[in-house]
């Protein structure tokens, strides 16, 4: 064989086999970094700390609410909006803003337990595919408490931080215009 042929096939085998090893690599790198561990269901125990007198419900819900990834689905202040196709109502998940006006605080222990199947907006398409998963396993009563205490406790933000949202109640009771 020539040895211009040879040096050209080995310089064209050593470009492709440099692009192939840089695109394997992108490919394990993605797989490390993908965002899906975020919405599959997991069935790990989620280690937390023992309750101290300090871990008031308020701010134990609150941790309770980011240590099981609500907000994926939820978002991270409880906003919502996360697309969910031929989900029931307009395709979205709903937010948890003024939870009260459509819960008891026992049927909100009770979804939060049992989970939820998502209804259809249109039964001739496919189930959606983000549910509520049940916690039931994971949850003790005093952490299914402490969850639905902060999810009652979320508003629709106007101005207010989540350490506010407490504090902002207390004040309106001082001033009388509260409950």
């Amino acid at each position: 064989m020539d040895p211009g042929a040879r040096n050209l096939i080995l310089v064209f085998v050593a470009v492709w086999g440099g692009i192939f090893s840089f695109y394997g690599f992108l490919g394990y790198r993605a797989r490390l970094w993908s965002p899906l561990w975020a919405i599959e269901p997991t069935t790990r125990h989620v280690a937390r700390a023992p309750a101290t007198p300090v871990d008031i419900p308020f701010a134990r819900g609150r941790r309770l609410y980011r240590e099981l990834r609500c907000g994926v689905c939820h978002g991270p202040e409880g906003e919502g909006g996360v697309k969910n196709p031929n989900a029931d109502p307009d395709g979205l998940v709903p937010n948890l803003y003024d939870l009260a006006d459509g819960f008891t605080r026992q049927d909100l222990k009770d979804r939060l337990r049992k989970g939820s199947q998502t209804k259809k907006l249109e039964e001739d398409k496919p189930q959606a595919p983000l549910d509520m998963p049940a916690w039931r396993d994971l949850l003790s009563d005093g952490d299914v408490e402490a969850l639905a205490e902060y999810l009652f406790s979320l508003k629709a933000p106007a101005g207010a931080t989540e350490e506010a949202a407490p504090e902002s109640e207390e004040a309106g009771s001082e001033r009388g215009d509260g409950t």
